[in-house]
This record gives structure tokens, C-alpha cells and sequence, in this order.
């Protein structure tokens, strides 16, 4: 999947597209293969068969299967491709429960949503999100498996990834940015969940600075002194509400930053705490993210991760937390601009020329699409386009 991104970033580099290719035909022939049943541990694709052991059952696999052939899909128009992305989200609506971890279950949300948009399915996004915000309760997924919804000590922690359960709840930077890689583009194709997805950005984005030793106390972390290591860049993997490594210094502290390297092998150093793996994706939240004149109100880009789509108009989602209106100065990306929400279905402003001020309502949201100035909108199947461009799908 992330190689897939990569390549829509950079495109035209050398032999990835034979890469790509065949990834794809791997995943076209393991969908085959398990043909909707995905009640497995994992997959192994060197013996093209699904695997059970000790590891829970992971039907969520099943998103990842359908992200990938879709973007297979658009970039080679290989009607195969689209007909097991199909298969491969049918098979993960047909589940019953909630079978989240990491982040294969919000991938599979955003490819549902953009193929209902899209091809015409009918996939029960909603019921999909309340898997992952709602958390795994299975006794034979990864039970406890979730968002936080939390106050740990001093700190809110809400909209965090991780386990609810494991020592009364252990977050994970990682998971956390990840979710918003599919979640936030997911609104261009499912307005109506504008509000909720905007809601949990603004707490995910807030905890997310928890992980780094430059921005929680030291009396909250395993290695202060060690700071100057990674000059505050890298982050801790983890955010446990209590110390489980049994550091008398944490004891009855809450919540303590940290991670499992230590775990891992004997020989491991104290800094394997620090996580490169964890960290590298915070450049998701930095090209996503914009500050806004009202404090609170994220400006976050909703075209940067939705790959291998028509990214003609700048759109972005905004959200109003306070319980009263407010005004944003909102400067479009071009230097004239019509702003035209796609959840009110009206135009916010019109002929803007360096920026605008925009009121929003209180406790709501926004999806901003920047159009030009004076553009004709047609009205066509429940889809709304300007110069044959679809900018809002219902």
C-alpha cells in the first residue's frame, strides 16, 4: 500500500510501475483464491494460501486487498483489478463484527466510500467506521483494539490508536497519523462524516504531540535525560497510561511516553525506545495540516493522500469545535477563487481574491472545494460538476 502512495508521489521512477504490476496480480490472485472468505491470520503469497496460528483472525487484510486493487485499477485501467477490489470490500462488509487493528480496517472505509462514489456500490460505511472508532471486541480478533477516548492524569488523549484495555490503555503514534492517511480524503466521497472525521483530528492531532520527549514533562517519560538523542525529532513509540517496566520514578504516573524496544531482546538499549518506524510518518500530518487565525480549527488538505484520484480542486475540511460561531480567514490556493462547501451545499464566498472570511457554525464542519471564480455548476445523477469535474458525489 505504501509503496502504491510512494509511487503517485514520485511517478515515473524507473521499474516501479513492473513493480506495482505485480503486486497487483498477487493480490488479484490471493482475493481469488480466498474468494470472500478472509478468516485467516494472515496470507501467505509464496504459497498463495491463507494462513492460521497463533496470531488473531484478521479479515481486515480484506481492505488492504481492495486499496490496492483499486489504485491497480486507476493506473492501468485493468477492469480485473476493479472487479476483486469489489470482491475484496464485499468481504469486508460482510463481516459481522468488528475486526480492527492498525490500519487496514480505515483503508478499507476510504476504498468502500470511494467506490460507492465512484462505481455505485452500496458498502455500509458508516457501520465500518463504527468498527474502528468503536473498537475490536472479539475474544479472537485483537480484542480491545480502538480509539481512545480518554483522560490520562492531566492529558487528554482522545482520538489516539491503540489498545483500550492493555493497563488501562496504550497508544500508538504510528497507528495514530496512519488513520488520517485514508480517513481525511474519505470526506471528499462521504460528506456527512465531515463533522465526525474533523472532530477526531483535531483530538488525534492534539495527543499526537504527547510522543515526543520536547513536548510532554519530563516526570512523564522514561528517558528524559536523553532528550539531546534524537533532538526531540524522533519520537517515543508509545503512550501507556501507566509504566509497565517498573521505573519506582513513574510509578502512580499517568500517562508515561515510552516504547517496546527494551522488550524485544535483552540486549536491547534503553533508546530503542525512540522509534523510527513510528515517527516517519509525521510527514502525513505535515503536508495534511494547516493552522487557521482561530485556535482549534485545523485546516487539513483533504486531496494530499488521496491517491491515484482527480485532484483538479483544492479541498479541505474544516471543523468548528466551540459551542458558538466562529470566523476563519480562509486563503484559497489559487489567487481567484469561488469557496463552495460540499456538506451545506453552498457557496461560502465567491470571487475571493487573497482571502476571505468565512463563519462557520458552532460544533460543525466544512468542506471546502475551491473552484473558479465563476465557474457553471451542473447537477447530473445526484453529482454536482464543474467542467465535467465531479466535485461533490450526494
Amino acid at each position: 500500500m505504501l509503496f502504491y502512495n510512494v509511487c503517485d508521489v514520485f511517478p515515473g521512477v524507473d521499474n516501479a510501475e513492473n513493480i506495482q504490476r505485480t503486486i497487483a496480480e498477487q493480490f488479484y490472485k490471493a482475493d481469488s483464491l480466498l474468494n470472500g472468505n478472509y478468516n485467516y491470520s494472515y496470507f501467505d503469497y509464496a504459497q498463495m494460501k491463507g494462513m492460521t496460528n497463533q496470531i488473531p483472525l484478521q479479515q481486515d487484510a480484506a481492505g488492504g486487498h481492495g486499496y490496492v486493487l483499486y489504485a491497480a485499477y486507476k493506473l492501468f485501467g485493468d477492469k480485473r483489478y476493479l472487479a476483486r477490489a469489489k470482491s475484496a470490500i464485499e468481504a469486508l462488509d460482510h463481516q459481522t463484527e468488528s475486526r480492527f487493528y492498525e490500519v487496514l480496517l480505515p483503508i478499507g472505509v476510504y476504498t468502500a466510500a470511494r467506490l460507492n462514489a465512484e462505481e455505485g456500490t452500496d458498502y455500509d460505511v458508516a457501520k465500518m467506521l463504527d468498527w474502528v472508532f468503536e473498537g475490536t471486541k472479539s475474544e479472537n480478533g485483537r480484542t480491545g483494539w480502538g480509539i481512545i477516548v480518554d483522560k490520562w492524569g492531566e492529558y487528554d488523549v482522545s482520538g489516539l490508536q491503540g489498545s483500550i484495555t492493555d493497563g488501562g490503555g496504550y497508544a500508538f503514534l504510528m497507528n495514530s497519523i496512519k488513520m488520517a492517511m485514508p480517513l481525511v480524503p474519505m470526506v471528499k466521497y462521504e460528506p456527512e462524516f465531515a463533522r465526525a472525521i474533523g472532530k477526531w483530528m483535531l483530538n488525534n492531532v492534539n495527543a499526537s504531540r504527547l510522543f515526543f520527549p520536547d513536548k510532554i514533562p519530563d516526570a512523564n517519560q522514561w528517558l528524559p535525560a536523553m532528550q539531546g538523542y534524537t533532538n526531540s525529532v524522533v519520537a517515543y513509540e508509545g503512550l501507556r497510561y501507566a509504566d509497565d517496566l517498573q521505573s519506582p520514578r513513574l510509578e502512580g504516573v499517568h500517562p508515561v511516553a515510552l516504547g517496546d524496544g527494551p522488550k524485544w531482546h535483552k540486549d536491547n538499549p534503553k533508546e530503542s525506545m525512540f522509534s523510527l518506524y513510528s515517527t516517519a510518518p509525521v510527514g502525513i500530518f505535515g503536508a495534511m495540516i494547516e493552522k487557521t487565525n482561530v485556535e482549534k480549527v485545523l485546516k487539513l488538505n483533504c486531496n494530499v493522500t488521496d491517491f491515484y484520484s482527480d485532484r483538479s480542486y483544492p479541498t479541505f475540511l474544516l471543523y468548528n469545535p466551540y459551542n458558538e460561531p466562529v470566523k476563519v480567514v480562509y486563503t484559497p490556493v489559487r489567487e481567484e477563487a469561488d469557496l463552495f462547501d460540499i456538506v451545506s451545499k453552498t457557496y461560502l464566498a465567491r470571487l475571493v481574491k487573497g482571502s476571505a472570511e468565512i463563519e462557520m457554525p458552532a460544533d460543525q464542519a466544512c468542506v471546502i472545494v475551491e473552484l473558479p471564480s465563476g465557474a457553471e455548476m451542473e447537477k447530473g445523477d445526484k453529482k454536482l460538476l464543474i467542467d465535467k469535474k465531479i466535485i461533490a458525489y450526494k
